[in-house]
């Protein structure tokens, strides 16, 4: 889908960390927008591969990137949030659309530091953004209309599906799926040690064991259930009932779950850490 943007309200990235990087690559691999995109990195070695490539502007500061964006891609640590925004905050339009893509900072948190009646939309989108394969939700913060919110949607579905949520789910999200694509990525590489201890070599291992979770999740979404592809699949007394329980009896199910569980109960750690530090600024 592309994205027309007009003169002097172009997209902007700040921080091309593993999630930038995967947000600028997809965005030019779906070639996305009508204009160039503007980039900035505090590590400058970050910006060097993307020297070469058509479509980008590198800019020597954040704030370089703020004045020249009218859409404006936060991708910085949760931790580095309140300095790089308080920093740009002068240099913004009063119309730019701030898209936030740090774990765990609320809006109400973000708009805090812009001092002012900012438009703010928080997003969680995942690595696979790399390959027009990410999911990401998003929400408003409450300057941010039902326009800005589907800007920003069709903005990221160049990069995968996007949902609209509510921010009290994003911390669950980021548990699922913003860290949830490298826990797929370790059930990946298991099943594939499994294909070398069997005797398969390495890379047929790897490239049999991905293909087959994608097979698995395209079943589901083209509406087939969890339980239904394990039925048709385990026939008794076959293979397949009997590798379903080896992975019951070493708690395999109960693993996941709780990797979800505690990628979920970090994010609301760090949710409440941002809250609590603000509230103590402003006594």
């Amino acid at each position: 889908m592309s994205v027309s943007v007009a003169k002097g309200k172009c997209i902007g990235i700040i921080g091309v960390g593993n999630i930038g990087s995967s947000i600028l690559w997809g965005l030019l691999a779906a070639d996305s927008t009508s204009s160039a995109i503007f980039i900035s990195d505090e590590q400058q070695e970050k910006l060097s591969v993307f020297e070469s490539e058509p479509g980008i502007e590198i800019c020597a500061t954040n704030e370089a990137v703020a004045k020249k964006a009218g859409i404006l891609i936060l991708a910085v640590k949760p931790n580095d949030m309140q300095s790089v925004v308080e920093a740009i905050a002068p240099f913004m339009d009063e119309e730019t659309l701030l898209i936030s893509v740090a774990a765990g900072v609320p809006t109400s948190v973000i708009e805090s530091y812009l001092g002012a009646e900012r438009k703010v939309v928080r997003v969680m989108p995942n690595i696979g953004a790399r390959v027009g394969e990410s999911v990401t939700a998003l929400c408003g913060g409450i300057y941010a209309s039902d326009a800005d919110e589907r800007k920003v949607e069709a903005i990221l579905s160049a990069i995968g599906a996007v949902h609209i949520v509510k921010e009290r789910d994003l911390d669950a999200i980021t548990g699922l799926s913003g860290s949830g694509i490298a826990f797929f990525a370790a059930v990946i590489d298991a099943m594939a040690d499994g294909g070398v201890y069997a005797g398969l070599p390495r890379d047929l291992a790897l490239a049999i064991s991905a293909r087959t979770a994608l097979g698995a999740a395209k079943l589901i979404l083209a509406g087939d259930k969890p339980s239904t592809v394990k039925q048709i699949t385990a026939s008794p007394g076959g293979t397949t009932i009997r590798g379903l329980y080896a992975m019951e009896t070493h708690g395999v199910k109960a693993a996941l779950m709780e990797a979800v569980i505690e990628a979920t109960k970090r994010a609301g750690e760090i949710s409440s850490t941002e809250r609590r530090e603000r509230s103590v600024g402003q006594r």
